[in-house]
């Protein structure tokens, strides 16, 4: 009888940490991203960057960033978002492959003056891959 009432006291501890848990970590997520996927964005980008033979100098902010709409379903929804000091008014995104983790830059860039640039920049890469695509 006191091991039927040791597990219903736990038990219901276990509910009660789940409640209040549960939305912890949902707006956690909400605010934050994954953590996951910012490890791995963080872990693939910059890396790809320097590749392309941009250094700290070249770039004026670098973070990772969290869109309201779905994306690309073969890419992870956290973004990465870089602007570049030549070309300050114009932010990029790359993201991450789920399959491979292969690092692309998205053909969407947003400029200040014109919202969506369609016409290539100094940093446009030619095989880029359309954020809007396979969603």
């Amino acid at each position: 009888m006191k091991f039927l009432k040791e597990r219903k006291i736990l038990m219901s501890i276990g509910i009660l940490l789940l409640i209040i848990l549960i939305p912890i970590l949902i707006i956690f997520r909400l605010n934050y991203g994954s953590p996951y996927q910012n490890y791995l964005l963080n872990k693939h980008i910059p890396p790809y960057l320097e590749k392309k033979g941009y250094t700290d100098e070249d770039i004026l902010e670098q973070k990772t960033g969290y869109p309201n709409e779905s994306s690309n379903k073969d890419y992870f929804h956290t973004q990465y978002i870089v602007k570049f000091k030549d070309e300050p008014d114009i932010t990029y995104y790359y993201g991450v492959r789920k399959k491979g983790n292969d690092v692309k830059q998205f053909c969407e860039k947003y400029s200040l003056k014109d919202l969506e640039t369609k016409k290539p920049t100094k940093h446009s890469e030619d095989d880029c891959v359309n954020y809007y695509d396979n969603k």
